[in-house]
């Protein structure tokens, strides 16, 4: 499967090359670190690693600089000497439910510390535990800056400080959890205790994860990491790029930070997104950064120690619903965010990691498509049988937040049905779908969708393809041949993003964050015999098995042994019965060949002779001569001879004025004068006109044999014409192309002199058509097999609800699976609201 097309390499390389707007003084320059486009949200969990105790600290009148920092050890781990912990909780759905479909996309950790003195050597390993390990894990990070190289200037007459910062990506980690709720722990971060002057001391820990949800907007996350002591009047700007926001409609954005150094009690801290202050419940104007964990806008998790001050810790995040035209604009492609300490209003702050989303136009598209019994019923992975009719259904509906264009459906279907496009695509609900192509080689359909039929808010559109399972055994004797794979595959482009998708693969059921599947079921060749006979013409003939197996084991006994043969071929000498076990060692069918050899001479019989009416003898030599009658101009007769040895199989028809006629129409005419013309070639031939045949089969060594058979065609072409049952209307068919004189039957038995027959049942259906006043051997004509479908009219509504006072909401409706033409009609009450029809567009 192809990936969509995001010039994603083009967007970040331009990222890198953009500058960051400093004012701080920085000591690693803010770079990206991840950037994704997905449908989901952000995470962020923490907590401090320093407090005074193990005890929550709720006293919000002093700061780190206040207090002698001792490290929090929560766990009783002795291989421990710092532990805190946090609780991570998805949020729930908009309509209050659980979120159980997710999965993640992205998952960083990240740690900073104040250390003024000591080893360190090991400030890029610490220990985490997620809430399904028992044990802590060994997390060997990244080093994001390390201050030693160059101490931060502090107060006068005070040593320079020293922080670091580090980095660690766990997206493995917790994509291999079973549920990411739950408690996460991590240990042994190091950092200075006691005091440290004017600045303090202060470290602590941060989980930041992006997640997937179906149910959310696709936004544009940018993550970025670096190093920045950002003081009085000094401030860091972030430019972020590489999206683009919906041309109309809501916006909705999302900012996460790790800061280090933020006091409870001091002012003067503030975030800016495109110069408009961001405030929150815990993180007031001018007052961002203040020694809090926030999860989400006012709201924080549990945590080990949960206390109200953190002593120089922040970290969250935070959500801006609706923050257009505020914040950011519709068509919008870049943006910033500014960290900022006014002048001689608080302690320094040390920033080294931040993250921005923004709801971003995506195209988004569902294809499903399914595999339905002759009553409708849905048997993907079930058994059908040889001759079986069934049904595909392809639907498709934009679900994403922009219209769609160029869009495609792709469909191979497989060798082993029968499909004939021109009578088995049922576009009546597919929203004008047409057929592009069909290449009957391989097989493939190619499906235009009409922009319109894809354009936002845009109901369920399905194409209905009818098919049948092949009727012959050895259609199905190779291996895993009679498991029947299918799948249809989609490309479109975004409207206004111009994003495009190539070859998106269909899936079977709705699954969350699986991947596609094709549909699938198994014909059972339970009751198949895989018999054939072989003529061996000169000293010597070869056997060939089907194809696909990984062994075979060839006997002259049905018991398996003597085995005289382990390939696909085998060469043999004499006559017999030949016994092959052909076996797979997958979850396909093994089966066994009987191949009867036997020898080319007068013994061998007419292979037409089992496809035909009549066989009548000709008194001049005893051949058997058959007859082959076809009731109407569409009749045809396959002739499937199962000759495999031969080296070439040649159809012929009279030329009836080449040479003189026979005088006894029960013997073919032999008369060497004659001229045949070739009319086919190979085992099989398919009759559809009258004549005087033959076939000669011509064997290895130069062995030949010919055989003749006659056939005659009555040319009525009669037509049926299907129309569904729809409600409480019965369906009905009526065959047309029939002259007086016939009479017609719907069951093959009971027969009437009305060409028209009800139908209150869905299924498929022939009718028969005799002659009247015929007694003797009449020729019984059929017309095409239709199929009498029971519809499942139902209404679809999209309601669109005004977003501001004034403005207007609308209703839009979609007729399903029903026949134009259409009347629609609005009620509020019993009174009628609005009404449109007839008119031929279901929506």
């Amino acid at each position: 499967m192809k990936k969509p097309t995001f010039f994603k390499i083009i967007i970040l390389v331009i990222l890198l090359a953009l500058s960051f707007h400093s004012f701080a003084q920085t000591y690693e320059p803010f770079t990206i670190r991840e950037h994704v486009e997905v449908k989901g949200s952000m995470l962020v969990i923490g907590n401090n690693i320093l407090g005074q105790d193990n005890l929550p600290n709720n006293n919000n009148t002093i700061d780190n600089q206040d207090v002698s920092m001792q490290y929090i050890d929560i766990d009783v781990d002795t291989n421990t000497f710092s532990s805190s912990s946090a609780e991570l909780f998805l949020p729930l759905q908009e309509d209050g439910s659980p979120t159980s479909c997710y999965a993640i996309e992205y998952a960083a950790l990240y740690w900073g510390a104040v250390l003024q003195s000591g080893d360190r050597s090991n400030i890029q390993n610490i220990k985490f535990k997620t809430p399904e390990s028992t044990t802590y894990i060994d997390i060997n990070g990244e080093l994001i800056y390390d201050a030693i190289v160059n101490p931060i200037i502090a107060e006068s007459d005070e040593p320079g400080n020293t922080p670091y910062a580090c980095y660690a990506d766990v997206t493995d980690l917790l994509i291999g959890l079973t549920d990411i709720e739950g408690t996460y722990t991590a240990a042994n971060i190091i950092s200075s205790e006691g005091s440290n002057f004017s600045t303090g001391l202060s470290a602590g820990w941060t989980l930041f994860v992006i997640y997937k949800d179906p149910n959310l907007h696709t936004k544009s996350f940018t993550t970025f990491d670096g190093f920045s002591h950002i003081y009085s009047s000094h401030y860091e700007e972030i430019p972020v790029s590489g999206f683009t926001t919906p041309p109309a409609g809501h916006i909705d954005l999302q900012f996460a930070y790790a800061t280090l150094d933020g006091d409870k009690t001091k002012r003067a801290t503030k975030l800016e997104i495109n110069n408009k202050e961001v405030t929150t419940p815990l993180r007031p104007a001018n007052k961002f950064f203040g020694s809090v964990i926030e999860n989400f806008n006012g709201v924080s998790y549990p945590r080990n120690p949960f206390g109200t001050n953190t002593l120089g810790y922040d970290t969250g995040m935070l959500e801006i619903i609706n923050s257009e035209p505020e914040y950011i604009g519709n068509n919008d492609t870049s943006a910033s965010f500014t960290l900022q300490v006014a002048r001689g209003q608080a302690d320094p702050i040390f920033s080294f990691f931040s993250a921005f989303a923004v709801d971003v136009i995506s195209p988004e598209l569902d294809l499903n498509k399914i595999v339905l019994d002759e009553n409708g019923v849905e048997i993907n992975g079930d058994n059908v049988f040889l001759g079986d009719n069934l049904f595909y259904e392809i639907s498709y509906q934009n679900t994403g937040n922009e219209n769609i264009t160029n869009f495609t459906i792709t469909d191979v279907l497989p060798d082993n049905i029968i499909f004939n496009p021109a009578t088995d695509i049922d576009l009546s609900n597919a929203g004008g779908a047409t057929l592009q192509s069909y290449d009957p080689i391989t097989r493939t359909l190619v499906f235009a969708i009409p922009d319109a039929s894809v354009e936002v808010n845009d109901p369920v559109f399905v194409i209905r393809l009818a098919v049948q399972v092949v009727p012959n055994c050895y259609d199905l004797s190779q291996a895993c041949s009679n498991l029947i794979i299918n799948q249809a595959f989609a490309t479109y482009t975004g409207d206004i993003s111009t994003i495009t998708v190539e070859e998106q693969a269909s899936y079977v059921t709705a699954e969350c964050f699986g991947p596609p599947q094709p549909t699938n079921f198994l014909v059972d060749i339970s009751n198949c015999n895989f018999e054939r006979e072989e003529v061996l013409c000169g000293e010597s003939i070869q056997l060939t098995a089907a194809a696909g197996y990984d062994s075979y084991s060839w006997s002259t006994s049905p018991t398996g042994t003597p085995v005289i043969g382990t390939t696909q071929t085998i060469t043999v000498t004499a006559t017999g019965t030949y016994y092959v076990q052909n076996t797979t060692s997958s979850t396909c069918i093994s089966i066994e060949e009987v191949i009867q050899v036997v020898l080319y001479g007068i013994t061998q019989t007419n292979p037409v002779i089992p496809y035909a009416d009549e066989v009548v003898t000709c008194p001049n030599d005893g051949k058997l001569l058959p007859n082959i009658f076809l009731c109407g101009a569409n009749d045809t007769r396959d002739i499937l001879t199962g000759i495999s040895d031969a080296v070439s199989i040649i159809w012929e028809q009279l030329n009836e004025g080449s040479c003189a006629p026979v005088t006894d129409p029960d013997c073919a005419n032999e008369n060497s004068a004659c001229t045949w013309n070739q009319v086919g070639i190979g085992p099989n031939y398919t009759a559809n006109t009258a004549g005087q045949f033959r076939l000669t089969i011509n064997y290895p060594g130069g062995c030949f044999s010919v055989f003749y058979f006659n056939v005659y065609q009555n040319l009525l072409d009669p037509t049926a014409v299907a129309q569904d049952i729809i409600c409480t209307t019965p369906g009905s068919i009526t065959v047309g192309g029939v002259p007086n004189g016939y009479e017609y039957s719907i069951d093959g038995v009971n027969y009437q002199s009305s060409n028209i027959f009800i139908v209150t049942s869905s299924g498929y259906y022939v009718i028969y058509i005799r002659q009247i006043g015929v007694d003797s051997n009449p020729c019984i004509f059929e017309t095409p097999s239709v199929y009498v479908r029971e519809r499942d009219f139902t209404v679809s509504t999209i309601v669109t609800q005004p977003e501001c006072h004034g403005e207007f909401g609308s209703i839009h409706l979609a007729a399903n699976d029903a026949l134009p033409q259409y009347y629609f009609s609005i009620y509020n009450g019993t009174t009628l609201v609005n009404s449109v029809g007839p008119i031929m567009a279901s929506d």
